[in-house]
């Protein structure tokens, strides 16, 4: 009897080893083929699941080793993300509009978009796991998401032949809160240098026409627990709504007039996702979008969650 169960015990422990030798293969094997890639382009379909309202983007990717990325963004407008030698810039093609980035962008955090970013943290976590099924491979690991700490985890999904299928961010409880579908992805692209000049993609606006001042009503549905609103005018084309209370912040909006020059700001460091299109944080500031309107929230204590609610809450008339 003792040697029979001498021999389920070795059983077990050779089983084990050779799962956690297959899981560690794939990892292996994911990670080195995206190490391997020199460029590429993909399209793709991205969902947030927030509290209060969902959030869809189309995202397509053209990358070119080792740091040259192009991100465009298309919800109700279309907004790029480009990185080349001269630095990051989020650009609003429609307005003509600049901004400089964070220069570390994009491996300054989890981001489910970019193959580099994934492999980044899948290669950080000495205990990520992998499993192959039905041709395809899922790989597991943490994450370290630099605006949003309730991400916690990550799936990535590819077939037998490395191709993006599928990237999901969790939180602790397990909850699907980003998912990104791949759609197309073309390695090794043709791509040069001239697609990531961020020229290209300015100076094609003429100046808009001078618009009489008209009246706008703005409406803020979401106001941060135990703040209220204290002000609020109007000035020309802006106005101020100021919320007093246990946090407290300020609402500016402008109408934007689309200028022949560019115009560039050089202070956000992250970016967060409304319909309307990308949101701009700096570490006392977002600032978005929303039908010819420059809406910025300004507060030295609100979290980027009450950021967004106030973002999403806003409607003009």
């Amino acid at each position: 009897m003792k040697r029979i169960l001498g021999l389920m015990l070795l059983c077990i422990v050779l089983l084990t080893g050779c799962q956690s030798q297959d899981s560690a293969n794939e990892v292996t094997r994911v990670t080195n083929y995206l190490s391997g890639l020199t460029s590429y382009s993909l399209t793709s379909r991205m969902s947030i699941n927030r509290p209060d309202k969902n959030v869809s983007l189309n995202v397509d990717v053209d990358y070119l080793s080792p740091n040259y990325y192009k991100v465009s963004f298309k919800g109700d407008s279309e907004q790029l993300i480009i990185k080349n030698d001269s630095g990051v810039f989020v650009i609003t093609p429609s307005l003509n509009k600049e901004f400089k980035f964070d220069s570390n962008w994009p491996l300054n955090s989890s981001h489910a978009y970019l193959l580099e970013a994934i492999n980044k943290d899948i290669k950080a976590d000495s205990e990520a796991t992998g499993t192959q099924n039905d041709q395809l491979i899922v790989i597991e690991c943490k994450i370290s998401h630099k605006t949003n700490q309730r991400l916690t985890k990550m799936r990535y999904t590819c077939d037998e032949n490395f191709i993006p299928k599928q990237t999901v961010f969790l939180n602790g409880n397990n909850e699907e809160i980003i998912r990104v579908d791949f759609d197309t992805f073309t390695p090794n692209s043709n791509l040069g240098k001239d697609n990531f000049n961020e020229k290209k993609y300015l100076n094609q606006a003429e100046e808009g026409p001078n618009e009489s001042e008209t009246s706008l009503s703005i409406t803020a549905g979401y106001v941060v627990e135990g703040s209220s609103l204290a002000s609020s005018s109007i000035k020309n084309d802006t106005t101020i709504l100021c919320y007093s209370g246990e946090q407290s912040y300020v609402i500016i909006v402008n109408k934007v007039e689309v200028s022949s020059e560019v115009v560039a700001i050089e202070d956000y460091n992250d970016i967060e996702f409304l319909e309307s299109g990308l949101c701009l944080l700096a570490d006392n500031c977002m600032r978005y979008y929303l039908n010819g309107y420059e809406i910025s929230i300004y507060s030295e204590t609100l979290s980027v969650d009450d950021y967004l609610s106030i973002a999403s809450s806003i409607s003009l008339a």
